[in-house]
Formats: C-alpha cells, structure tokens, sequence
C-alpha cells in the first residue's frame, strides 16, 4: 500500500530521530526530540487507544487523579480484544470484526486520566516535577517540556509492586503483550510515568524460537536518558521491517525497566562508555518503576481476517534454553539451577548465559523459572 513513498518516509524517519542536547546543571545531557510518530505506507492494523478501554470489567484506576499511582488492589491480570482495523484509502479507517487479543498482566486502567505531569500542572495546581526554584536549571520542568501525549485522556499503568515473597517467584511487575503479529512494518507506542527518570522495556519476539529480545530500553535513574522526562511521556516508533515477509509473526511486550544488565549506555555522554553495560542486575522480583502504556498502534502489509486465540501465547512463553559453545544461553534472564546427573546442584544464580568451560563432560539437567515463575527444565550434554 503506497500512501507516500518510501524515500518520503526514510526522510521523515531519520529527521525525527536526530538527537537534541539539553543544556543541565552539570552540562550536557541526551533527550530525544519527542516529535511524534513519523507516517507508513502501510495498513494500520492495530490502534489501541488506553482513553476507549471502558470496558467496566477491566481492573480500574481508582486513584482520584494521574498524579498518583495506582494502589495494590486495583491490579488484576486478564486479555482483552481490540479490533483489526481496514481501509479503502489509507487514510480513514474502520474497524472490523476480527478482535486481536492483547493480554496483560498486573495492570490497572484508566481510560479518564491524563499524564501525572499534566494533572499536577492542570488538575491539582501543583508544581511541577523539577520545576521548583531551587533546582531551576534542569528541564524536567512539566509546564515547559511537553509532549505530544502531554494533555492525551489515557493510560494503562503497569504494577511496580515487589514480589510478595522476597526475591521469589511470581513477578508482580505488570506488561502489556501482543501477540503474532503478521508481516509487521513498524510498531508505535507511547508511555509516560508518575517522576522523572523512571525507566521502561520493550521487548520483541519473532516467533524464530529464539524467545523475547531487548528492542528499546529507558533506563531509570540514568539522569542522561529519556528517562528524565518521563512524566510527560513519550513516543516510541520500532520499525521492524518483516511487511515483506508473509510467513512472519512478530509479538510485543512492554513492561517496567529492570535493570537488564544486559543492555548497553548507547547514549551515554562519553562515546567511549557506550559499549559498557549497566551495572545494576535484573531484579524481577523487586519494586521497580511505574510505567503507563497510552497507545500502541502496528502497521502491517496485511489486513488479518482471523486472529488468534486469546489464550495462546508467544511459544507458552517458555525460556528457550541451548549450548553455544561452552555457554548455557536462555532466551530471556531466568532463575537457574544446573544439576548434575547424580542430582548434585553446580549452580545457582539469575542470569541468561552461564559459563561452562569449567564443568566436566556428562549430562546436566537445567532448571530456569520466568519472571511469572513458570518451570522450565532442559537435558543438556556436555
């Protein structure tokens, strides 16, 4: 589907990804210019609008304003369906009957709430966030630095609550996941939280066996980031490029940032600090950041006439667990255990690659538990 050509559209793509400076109080800081979402020649398949999902058995925000987080009890974990939509002209679109599933996990909604950022400034007159006297130089100033969801009705917030045992299984931080997604072009997403600096994932998989993989990360408590102006929210677009590919299906999952330190500063100020990971490990279990999801729309070279079942997940979810080399790799950071043949456990840690060179040869059998304290075991030879 040609709307516009594709020279327009790498032109528009790159112009809007150019990165801006911000001038703070120790120097110079990296921000994204937050310009919005650039066009597609391709079919919009998919617009989930969090300000239409009123649906009154969908766990609700009972806060009395998008300036405070959601309490415990709002969160709740269930699918819902929106509809695939269709055109004639690219430009107006229709829904149709075919309804995606979109299956989330301890979240809350809140189809009347605005940005915590705008609801200070607007709502409770509050100040804004770093807006403050006596920190006056930094620009997480809410009535100045604004983005186009600035004052957008909307959110899906997403719990940050730690396990309610210590350090164990199940995760209670929340995600928004969708799933087989054909012969995707692009996906755009938005998200904002209740502070500056507080971090957000979004994850892919491909549907190769492979298993979930980083796609973008903002990194909380990283003061040189996106993450700074949070509150306000932003837009993300991750072009994916598989419209050409009609046997791909393509799933996304966003969720709190957890200190994955798998990930790497590429927008650290020092160009020489770009290749170094972030010290912090992942912490599933633990209290993290809150995150609101306020749209998500994908494009595609397909309008689907059938959708997938609601309760089918992306591979079950399950971690994908193999030999590369004399590494034990996982498809996602997982709780391990390795047991040797007699039963005697050799390791015990969080991580998504263990190194073997030192283990004798023989058979080893691997137990690794998600964030949702799924089991997985895997029979592996040495």
């Amino acid at each position: 589907m040609k709307n516009i050509t594709k020279l327009f559209i790498a032109a528009c793509f790159i112009s809007l990804s150019l990165p801006t400076f911000a001038q703070d109080c120790g120097g110079f800081y990296y921000i994204t210019s937050n310009a919005g979402w650039t066009n597609s020649e391709y079919y919009k398949i998919l617009d989930i609008d969090a300000a239409t999902l009123t649906d009154a058995t969908l766990p609700k925000f009972t806060a009395a304003d998008g300036s405070k987080n959601a309490i415990n009890t709002d969160f709740g974990s269930g699918t819902f369906k929106t509809p695939v939509m269709t055109t004639t002209d690219g430009i107006v679109y229709t829904p149709t009957n075919v309804l995606w599933p979109v299956h989330f996990y301890m979240a809350a909604f809140a189809p009347t709430m605005y940005t915590s950022a705008y609801s200070k400034v607007n709502v409770t007159g509050a100040t804004p966030s770093g807006g403050g006297t006596t920190i006056a130089c930094t620009l997480n100033d809410n009535s100045i630095k604004q983005s186009p969801i600035f004052g957008k009705a909307g959110f899906i917030e997403l719990s940050r609550l730690p396990s309610a045992v210590l350090n164990t299984p199940p995760s209670l931080l929340g995600y928004v996941e969708i799933d087989n997604l054909p012969q995707v072009e692009r996906i755009q997403w938005s998200y904002s939280a209740t502070s500056w600096k507080r971090g957000v994932k979004c994850d892919i998989n491909f549907n190769d066996g492979t298993g979930w993989k980083p796609q973008r990360w903002v990194a909380s408590d990283y003061s040189a980031w996106e993450g700074t102006f949070a509150e306000q929210g932003y837009q993300f677009e991750e072009v994916i490029g598989k419209q050409d590919d009609p046997s791909s299906l393509v799933s996304i999952r966003i969720r709190p940032w957890d200190g994955d330190s798998i990930h790497f500063k590429v927008n650290a100020n020092d160009l020489s600090l770009q290749a170094v990971t972030y010290t912090a490990k992942m912490t599933p279990y633990a209290q993290c950041q809150t995150v609101r999801v306020h749209q998500i729309r994908v494009f595609s070279n397909v309008i689907p006439t059938v959708a997938p079942s609601a309760v089918a997940q992306v591979n079950a979810n399950h971690i994908k667990i193999y030999l590369s080399g004399r590494n034990i790799v996982l498809s996602e950071a997982a709780q391990v255990e390795i047991y040797s043949i007699e039963g005697s456990r050799i390791y015990k840690g969080y991580s998504n690659q263990i190194d073997a060179s030192a283990y004798s040869k023989g058979i080893y059998i691997i137990k690794a538990t998600d964030s949702e304290g799924k089991l997985q075991n895997k029979k592996i030879i040495l």
